[in-house]
Order: structure tokens, then C-alpha cells, then sequence
């Protein structure tokens, strides 16, 4: 699970590092605005963010993390003062907030909460979100076509299945089909020309279809 702590303070943003990192968490810190924007070139499962920092508010970040795929799980970090700051963030996205001095166990606890409920369907290097309809490895986004992302969530929802061409064609397809298959080879043939992973996983079944394998 990857982290993203936008923190100035030096003693808070190295206790909540630590702690994470120990809970099994990947931590990225950033100490100011423009340092966080050049880290969200990678993917987050969560940031966790400062409402005052050196070069600005940190709510004025939000509407850049909302627009990411996969979205983040966003959680401020105010001081107790601020609760002005804190329901304007909410109202623009945040999942939750965190009053300082911040309890680390809590902290984890939801980060673990939040993440469950937002994070997309891992595959290897590959992370499908059903939400946005959208497919990205390594961090990079797919461009598939609607077919092309509905016949690998089918097989990814019946990874290890040997799938029959005919049944691919009734499920993913929608309709009943006679005669030539070779739609579902071109689209398999697609996917695995797009992603490396699929290159390797996704398989021939001599005389049947096709199976998705699991990734050990």
C-alpha cells in the first residue's frame, strides 16, 4: 500500500514514515505543495495531507487528487484550530481528517479502512478500476477499447478458468453467436499487444478459448 505524506513538520513527518513503514507500508514524504505534485506522477493508495504548509493550503491539492485514476484515499491533517480549513476539504472530497497531535495507531487503522473501500483490482503490475472503468500498469494507463476492458475484467473475475471462446462471446458480448469466434482472438491478441502482463499470463487453451492465469 502506498502512501503519499504531504508533512512540513520534519518530527511528525518522520514519526508518521516510520510507523507506517513498520505497519507495512510504502511512505513517500513531501514537505511542501509543488514537492507532492511532482510525486503524484506515480500511483497512491492514500495521501495524507496537511492543511498548512509553507507554500500554500493543503486542501488546494484536492481537486488534483480527485482527478487521478486510481483515486487516492485523502485524509487531512489539521490542527485543532482549524476546523474551518477541515469541513472546506471535506466539502471538496477528503474522505476523512485527523486532528493533531495525530494518535499513529489510529492513524493506520484508517488508512487501512479507507484504502479498502477505494483501492482497485491488482494484478501483477496491473490495477483495474471498476469505478472509472479505467486500467493502468506500472502506473501508466492502458488505452483499451470497451470490449477490450470488459473481456479482461470477465477473465480476471475467472482467473485459473480454461473460458470457451462461445461462452466469452455470450458473456462479454452479450448475445448469442454462431459461426466465427475470431472476434474474441483479435481481442485477446489486443490485450496482450497493450500489456506486457497479459503478454505473459494470458494464455491458449488448445481447442477451447483462453485462460487469465494467476500470478504466483
Amino acid at each position: 500500500m502506498n502512501v503519499l505524506v504531504v508533512e512540513d513538520e520534519m518530527k511528525l513527518a518522520d514519526g508518521m514514515s516510520r510507523f507506517l513503514t513498520y505497519a507495512g507500508f510504502d511512505v513517500t514524504v513531501a514537505t511542501t505543495l509543488s514537492e507532492a505534485k511532482t510525486f503524484l506522477q506515480e500511483p497512491f493508495d492514500a495521501v495524507l495531507l496537511d492543511v498548512r504548509l509553507p507554500d500554500g493550503e493543503g486542501w488546494t491539492l484536492i481537486p488534483k487528487l480527485k482527478s487521478l485514476q486510481p483515486k487516492p484515499a485523502i485524509i487531512l491533517t489539521t490542527a485543532r484550530g482549524e476546523a474551518d480549513d477541515r469541513i472546506f476539504g471535506l466539502e471538496l472530497g477528503a474522505d476523512d481528517y485527523l486532528v493533531k497531535p495525530i494518535v499513529l495507531k489510529e492513524l493506520e487503522i484508517r488508512l487501512k479502512r479507507l484504502v479498502k473501500h477505494t483501492e482497485g483490482i491488482t494484478f501483477g503490475n496491473l490495477v483495474i478500476d471498476e469505478k472509472s472503468r479505467t486500467v493502468k500498469e506500472n502506473g501508466n494507463p492502458l488505452r483499451l477499447t470497451n470490449k477490450e476492458y470488459e473481456l479482461l475484467l470477465f477473465m480476471w473475475k475467472h482467473l485459473g478458468e480454461a473460458l470457451d471462446r462461445n461462452r466469452l462471446l455470450d458473456e462479454v458480448w452479450d448475445y448469442e453467436f454462431v459461426g466465427d469466434t475470431r472476434t474474441v482472438d483479435t481481442h485477446v491478441k489486443q490485450l496482450r499487444d497493450k500489456s506486457p502482463t497479459l503478454k505473459q499470463q494470458l494464455k491458449t487453451v488448445h481447442r477451447v478459448g483462453y485462460r487469465l492465469e494467476e500470478i504466483l
